[in-house]
């Protein structure tokens, strides 16, 4: 049996409509020039993370699955236009104030998470950084490319010494509004701290 017209364009409707939701969810995680390709992995974390967003938007309490990705693999030795830098880096600070895990520390490792910024090859590159952390403290940089509801999290990143700055892996900055990132720490018995977007 034949459709009539108006159904047969309601459903290629519909098909285009699902394939633009797919293609925007897809851009989230693929950086412009970049061609960064999805591992299954990553395409399910990011399925179940905009399902639990679209629950929790119609007001259904559920688990948060994570963001799209949450391992320091995700970010390390150029994943996903990530690059590898020296914990030693300082940088600059970058935008938002910095956190505390622990603002009243007696030995003074209060664990202060910073977002910061530094030049390399003519490129601006953001990176998380944890300085005067406690051993098992970790620090992690979230980047969204949707402004923050969407996010891949580049760490956790753990501290193995008192008191020697760590940092997470850094990453290519853009002037786009909704291309952002924040610094996050933990660990330790701590609530986690995160900076606000820049």
């Amino acid at each position: 049996m034949a459709l009539s017209p108006v159904v047969a364009l309601q459903r290629r409707r519909r098909v285009r409509h699902t394939r633009r939701r797919q293609l925007a969810l897809y851009s989230l995680f693929v950086a412009r020039g970049e061609g960064i390709v999805m591992t299954r992995r990553a395409i399910a974390k990011a399925a179940c993370t905009a399902a639990a967003g679209v629950l929790l938007a119609g007001g259904v309490t559920v688990a948060m699955p994570g963001t799209a990705l949450a391992s320091a693999s995700d970010c390390e030795r150029g994943t996903n236009g990530f690059r590898d830098i020296s914990d030693s880096l300082v940088g600059v600070a970058a935008g938002p104030r910095d956190m505390l895990l622990r603002p009243s520390d007696p030995q003074g490792l209060v664990g202060r998470i910073g977002l910061r910024a530094v030049t390399i090859d003519d490129k601006v590159y953001g990176f998380a950084a944890l300085t005067v952390p406690r051993a098992g403290d970790d620090v992690w940089m979230d980047w969204t490319l949707d402004g923050s509801t969407v996010h891949v999290q580049c760490g956790p990143f753990k501290a193995g010494r008192d008191g020697f700055q760590l940092t997470s892996a850094a990453k290519v900055t853009d002037n786009s509004p909704t291309y952002r990132f924040r610094a996050c720490g933990g660990g330790g018995g701590q609530a986690v701290q995160c900076t606000d977007w820049w």
